[in-house]
């Protein structure tokens, strides 16, 4: 990586160079297929629900109670559990391509196994570390949110970072725990978090895409994303660590 912070173009530009390396656009192509499925199985769930729940009220009802509609549906059909459900289902086998997508930003690789990369979570140093890091941060998080929005905003890019630096933690063979990835990833989005807000808002016609196609085409679009991403942590985190050492 450079000495000095790349901008947000930079870090787009290059992860549309490191996609075409190699094989890796194809690797992660293949290498996202089962989270791309799990998303899939949700999705078709979340109609099969309605459906069921528009049926059972009636469209004649809906007709002449839309008010009593709207109750009875947000009772039926609760997207935020679902979402919540679908995001732990699917952490191992996304985490395991997040990584993945980070050696690819760092240089490391140009290739790899698509298998490898999806399952490379389901051992002893990362399985339950990363299950408790979902479980903490998604209470941080959300204590945020239901005390005020912002800081429930404030922690969702302070925190964004913390399965990243688990990570490079756990790489080093050394203990590593998941608050201290927490309180690393608080450290290094310190005077960050707007940055990746604008990074991320500069990449709303990708997210627009993607519910305008339903997610069909997410496995096309997110290896494209994953670098991305990837590329901002592996970013931040030098400079982060460059000043430590300073």
């Amino acid at each position: 990586m450079e000495d000095h912070l790349l901008t947000r173009r930079d870090i787009k530009r290059r992860a549309k160079q490191q996609l075409h390396e190699g094989t890796v656009y194809r690797d992660l192509i293949m290498a996202n297929l089962i989270p791309w499925l799990i998303g899939l199985a949700f999705a078709v769930f979340g109609v099969w629900l309605a459906f069921e729940t528009i049926t059972k009220f009636g469209v004649q009802n809906i007709a002449a109670n839309p008010e009593n509609f709207v109750d009875y549906y947000t009772g039926k059909n609760n997207g935020a559990n679902r979402q919540m459900m679908q995001g732990l289902v699917g952490l191992w086998f996304t985490q395991g391509v997040a990584f993945t997508a980070l050696d690819v930003a760092r240089g490391k690789v140009t290739s790899f196994s698509p298998f490898k990369a999806v399952f490379r979570t389901f051992n002893g140093r990362y399985f339950f570390g990363l299950l408790w890091l979902w479980l903490v941060s998604s209470l941080l998080i959300g204590m945020g949110i239901v005390a005020l929005i912002v800081p429930g905003i404030l922690l969702t890019f302070g925190l964004s970072m913390a399965y990243y630096a688990y990570y490079d933690g756990r790489e080093t063979g050394k203990p590593y725990g998941i608050f201290t990835a927490l309180g690393d990833s608080w450290r290094i989005m310190s005077g960050n978090k707007f940055e990746l807000f604008v990074l991320q808002l500069s990449l709303l016609g990708w997210f627009i895409l993607k519910n305008l196609t339903l997610h069909l085409f997410d496995l096309l679009i997110n290896p494209y994303l994953q670098l991305v991403t990837a590329g901002f942590y592996a970013n931040v985190r030098a400079d982060y660590d460059r000043n430590q050492r300073a």
